[in-house]
């Protein structure tokens, strides 16, 4: 609990929050190129940053979006690898049917070549658009990149900022309580009452059971007992 907090003005409030809205440092694609940051949400460099701060809703969102392209990206490529063999394979069966599909005339060679010759022209097609769809998915991972350093860089700045303008509270509030502490030791000290020395006193001035007849009606029992507790404990240290 803030003991010692002193409450802003709207004024200043609205003021510091305009502030905050106005920090936003951004930096250009180019930085990716410089660090290598292909794949922001599976770099170490960047996962570990979220150990001690965590993660707001929407930049776990925009983690998973970019998880989702990676995913995309290895089927694209994938894909794209188990194209070109295929590819392969049907043009040496097509050097191996020439010679027997021209030569020879055999009929079933010849329909196997117009369907290997179609079949290549489907995975060429194929080919281009895995391709096509991959230099889009390049364009879209670059700007999620970007995107989530920008947000995340800012996030985790701010964090620190608010978590260091925090500590130097509490540090504040600690020093205060310290006074304070001090101030009230000071105080009890020139309050404090020898309770044993003035019940022998008493007792001798208007007897045993008049004095105790007091204490009840005034509930002098615990507090003497915590005075010569603190007296006792301040004697100890």
């Amino acid at each position: 609990m803030r003991l010692f907090w002193k409450k802003q003005s709207p004024e200043t409030v609205e003021k510091e929050q305009d502030n905050e809205k106005k920090i936003n440092v951004e930096f250009d694609s180019s930085i990716l190129r410089k660090n290598n940051i292909t794949r922001l949400s599976i770099d170490e460099r960047w996962t570990k940053l979220f150990v001690a701060i965590k993660m707001t809703p929407e930049l776990e969102k925009a983690e998973q979006e970019m998880n989702e392209l990676i995913k995309e990206e290895a089927m694209l490529k994938n894909e794209q690898d188990n194209l070109e063999p295929q590819k392969r394979k049907l043009m040496n069966e097509i050097l191996h049917l020439t010679g027997e599909a021209f030569e020879n005339g055999n009929d079933a060679a010849k329909k196997r070549l117009k369907e290997c010759r179609k079949e290549i022209e489907r995975i060429n097609s194929r080919i281009d658009g895995v391709m096509e769809d991959i230099e889009k998915l390049d364009d879209r991972l670059k700007k999620a990149n970007i995107d989530l350093l920008n947000n995340s860089i800012n996030y985790i700045f701010s964090e620190l900022k608010s978590k260091n303008e925090r500590a130097l509270e509490i540090k504040n509030e600690l020093k205060e309580l310290e006074q304070r502490q001090k101030s009230l030791q000071a105080e009890l000290e020139t309050i404090k009452v020898d309770w044993t020395q003035y019940a022998v006193d008493l007792t001798e001035l208007i007897g045993t059971d008049p004095v105790r007849e007091f204490e009840e009606a005034y509930k002098l029992e615990g507090l003497k007992d915590e005075t010569v507790d603190a007296s006792a404990d301040e004697s100890n240290r």
